[in-house]
């Protein structure tokens, strides 16, 4: 799958095409690998070129952490992912045919890559588990957590909270004694309040965000973990306690548009002395196996639930983007790849 026009605004489909191209010969040290699933993340949108950027390198990557991820790509370039699959053929001494891996870049079924930048994953993994509540929405929703520190009492809102991140986000509240307020809209406000355990959820389709958390939050938020930025970050941002701390995750309503010239008001950050912290995962990496071992075990005693929505093709993918993008995805969205070719 590549990028044929630079979107503007939200994508369509008409920004994308599927194509075949030979599988490239392996160098030393690269594997060979099927792809069967592929995530769908709304950070993807920050990968497609924009209608000002200037042309860059075809295949041009930047390596952070222990994924490739494309580097803003010009128009006919592929785009980043992250992918399960099977190894086909292995010029590395880890891996070997059959085995089953984590990792990859780029939409396409097939993937040469070297063997520094995969994961291996057990034969009887869920492969949607492994993108998902076990994989990196999984890992960024702890670390932000840990982050947050929300303490029993405290009363803690999650942004996008039906979203890959935000249920868990919420749900590791719940577990920390906090009282948990979503936003979110339609079917999903009332998802994470009736199967999630979420105290209250602002239907966001249906009121406006500020008098929503002024109806579920009337003393005031504590902690705000912002996947969304935009007005709802704002909205968030205004109600924050004194001492509050806003854990700036995702901004997925500002991908689409060029970056605002304007931040938060400093002025109540001084005078309610907040704090707001921004992070990425890739700066979490070495807790990857602490928070997996944690993540676990809740999934497994039924502490955390999670839910996806699986497209089925390659060429379902750009839908699948614009549809996550749009706010319209329920749960984690994988793309299965089983039968593509």
């Amino acid at each position: 799958m590549r990028v044929v026009r630079a979107p503007k605004g939200l994508p369509s489909a008409e920004d994308f095409e599927l194509v075949s191209q030979p599988v490239p010969r392996l160098a030393a040290g690269d594997v060979l690998f099927e792809a069967t699933h592929m995530s769908l993340d709304p950070v993807m949108r920050r990968y497609l070129p924009g209608p000002d950027d200037a042309p860059g390198p075809i295949g041009g990557t930047a390596r952070v952490g222990d994924i490739a991820m494309a580097a803003t790509p010009p128009p006919a370039h592929a785009l980043s992912g992250a992918f399960v699959g099977t190894v086909l053929e292995s010029r590395h001494p880890d891996f070997a045919a059959g085995d089953r891996v984590r990792g990859g870049h780029l939409w396409q079924t097939h993937h040469v890559v070297p063997g520094t930048s995969l994961a291996t994953i057990p034969q009887d993994a869920d492969p949607l588990d492994e993108l998902g509540v076990l994989g990196g929405p999984g890992l960024v929703a702890w670390c932000g957590m840990r982050i947050a520190a929300v303490r029993p009492g405290e009363t803690l809102v999650v942004s996008a909270a039906g979203g890959a991140i935000g249920m868990v986000a919420g749900q590791l509240g719940k577990a920390a004694g906090a009282r948990v307020v979503g936003i979110a809209s339609g079917e999903k406000a009332e998802y994470v309040v009736h199967e999630l355990g979420f105290d209250a959820c602002v239907d966001r389709s249906t009121t406006a965000v500020a008098d929503g958390l002024d109806e579920h939050c009337p003393e005031g938020i504590d902690a705000y973990f912002d996947n969304v930025g935009g007005d709802t970050g704002t909205a968030a941002f205004d109600r924050l306690r004194e001492h509050g701390r806003y854990i700036l995750c995702g901004m997925a309503a500002e991908y689409n548009g060029p970056e605002s010239a304007v931040g938060p008001p400093l002025r109540p950050m001084l005078r309610k002395r907040l704090r707001l912290e921004g992070f990425v995962v890739y700066d979490h990496y070495p807790e990857y196996e602490v928070f997996r071992s944690e993540m676990r075990e809740l999934y497994r005693s039924g502490s955390v639930r999670y839910r996806y929505e699986t497209l089925h093709g390659l060429d379902a993918a750009p839908a699948g983007l614009i549809r996550l993008l749009s706010g319209q995805n329920r749960g984690k969205m994988i793309v299965d790849l089983t039968g593509s070719g």
